[in-house]
């Protein structure tokens, strides 16, 4: 019998045998669409995924989308929040036009269950993301947004306003159930997986002696999860632990862990952090984050030894490094700019000059203290900073009229603006009103605020932050840190100067959260009830 004249489902498996992936995929969408059930999904998954190998998403994400060509959808999603919710509620209307598909159902139930973007400013993005919510018919994407739902804090806002999104639509969700499979299509399941494994054994290292080969690959490829499985279970034969929280920290990106395996993983974490860390280990502090089974979020130990410097620079370019995504701690010179530092996002004290941080190509966050006379330069050149989303940096008074007007700028989702107000010397209000104030209204995709400082050492300050909601309604929140007496007293007048101007700009929302312990509070509390302003307890 030729191929032309089998059953579809024989066709399909056919086409697997001889890897042709691309086809087994339409197949399987087709029949997914016709039965739609998790474990058709789940291939669909792996499928898609096996037809992308080796052919990254390559020219313009929207030209590339507009092909609905189902070998590009993996790539497609796993790049479309790479950059600010501007950009990526644009490329959601793209998908919008796509046929059904559970990879995208899963994908936008992912973004609820942790949300990429969070800021009042950014909720366009999820205002686009709900159509394709209300059209999920995966099971197993209904259960992550029911689950989703049920974890969110209502306090929260910007989980009050997730929950809003998913009650809309829970009629259409609870439709949403697996369809018996018929025996022909297990069967056809089973050709797939015996393809896929026979695939996978083909391509996957001999165990003896090629662990060191493979995490190589998976240092040198951090986002391949395929690796890094292949590579727990020559780590589970060869008896090292991290073997076994590859394969913990996996599974959990598929279903949440029993509390005897979360315990199983804090205690690996604990007992084999020398092992998992290496030459590492000396130089970070202790609560190290490991995701996926490697090193993810970091703080360098701080100190002025000669011994602790040593030692770090000792680390720089290791490979260890390579799956870092957070960095945190001066001492970092030579090792952040590190081409080794291939997963780096976000930075928080760093020693790396500003200029140096404008060309990391995936810098998404920054927080930095030190003041830098290049910042309204940097802000201006448009390849600066490609995808910085969060700065929270200091800057001189007469930095912040330029840096504010310019596109970097404009297109951050969260900014923290840091300048010195030192206590006891007269606030200027009037640099304030004009420069900072008045230009909020210009900024309204982002979640913005103002840190007065008033003691640099201890981090006394007042907060002014001024967050627009997607109808454009102004919310202004007045807050202080907690300070001494003297403090309290040397810094009121300013507190009341501020507040007077930020009701000036009529926000539909006033709030006023100070941290004033003794009789000075008094005067503010007054006066932020007479401005019709929200007190809440600092």
């Amino acid at each position: 019998m030729t191929t032309q004249h089998l059953a579809p489902e024989h066709r399909l498996a056919e086409a697997a045998t001889r890897g042709e992936w691309a086809t087994v995929l339409c197949g399987l969408l087709e029949a997914w669409r016709a039965t739609p059930h998790r474990e058709l999904a789940d291939r669909i998954a792996l499928v898609g995924a096996k037809a992308a190998q080796g052919q990254p998403l390559s020219g313009d994400w929207e030209a590339v989308a507009g092909q609905h060509d189902a070998t590009s959808l993996s790539p497609l999603l796993d790049a479309l929040v790479t950059k600010s919710s501007v950009k990526a509620r644009g490329r959601l209307e793209s998908l919008g036009d796509w046929p059904t598909d559970p990879r995208i159902d899963r994908w936008v139930a992912a973004q609820y269950a942790d949300a990429p973007f969070t800021s009042s400013g950014a909720r366009p993005f999820w205002t686009r993301l709900a159509p394709l919510a209300r059209r999920i018919r995966d099971a197993q994407a209904r259960e992550t947004l029911a689950k989703a739902r049920a974890g969110y804090d209502l306090s929260v806002s910007w989980q009050e306003f997730l929950a809003g999104h998913l009650d809309r639509i829970e009629p259409e969700l609870e439709a949403v159930r697996d369809v018996d499979l018929s025996p022909d299509l297990r069967k056809t399941l089973d050709a797939i997986d015996q393809a896929l494994n026979e695939d996978a054994q083909a391509t996957k290292p001999a165990r003896a002696g090629d662990a060191a080969t493979l995490l190589a690959h998976v240092l040198a490829n951090p986002e391949d999860d395929d690796a890094r499985a292949v590579l727990a279970d020559i780590f589970l034969e060869t008896g090292h632990p991290r073997g076994e929280l590859i394969a913990l920290q996996l599974e959990a990106t598929r279903r949440t862990l029993t509390s005897a395996e979360t315990r199983r993983e804090s205690k690996l974490i604990k007992t084999a952090r020398a092992e998992l860390l290496g030459p590492l280990d000396a130089v970070l502090k202790p609560g190290c984050t490991f995701t996926r089974g490697f090193l993810s979020h970091a703080a360098l130990k701080q100190g002025n030894t000669r011994a602790l410097a040593s030692a770090i620079e000792k680390t720089v370019g290791h490979p260890l490094w390579a799956t870092v995504e957070h960095l945190e701690g001066f001492g970092d010179r030579d090792i952040t700019p590190h081409e080794v530092m291939k997963s780096l996002r976000s930075i928080a004290r760093t020693d790396v000059r500003i200029d140096v941080l404008a060309r990391l190509p995936k810098l998404e966050s920054l927080a930095t203290n030190r003041r830098n006379e290049t910042w309204p330069e940097l802000a201006s050149d448009p390849s600066a900073f490609p995808r910085l989303r969060t700065l929270d940096a200091a800057f001189y008074p007469r930095q912040i009229p330029l840096f504010l007007t310019s596109a970097l700028a404009a297109r951050l989702e969260r900014l923290r603006l840091r300048m010195p107000a030192s206590a006891g010397l007269p606030l200027d209000i009037d640099f304030l009103q004009t420069h900072v104030f008045e230009r909020v209204a210009s900024l309204k995709a982002t979640d913005l605020t103002l840190r007065l400082i008033h003691n640099d050492s201890r981090d006394w300050s007042t907060d002014c932050r001024f967050v627009h909601d997607e109808t454009g309604a102004l919310t202004a929140t007045l807050l202080t840190t907690p300070m001494n007496e003297p403090f309290e007293a040397a810094v009121q007048a300013d507190v009341l100067s501020v507040l007077e101007q930020v009701a000036r700009l009529r926000p539909a929302k006033l709030v006023v959260a100070h941290q004033f312990r003794t009789a000075h509070r008094g005067a503010i509390d007054a006066r932020a009830r007479e401005l019709g302003a929200i007190l809440l307890d600092g």
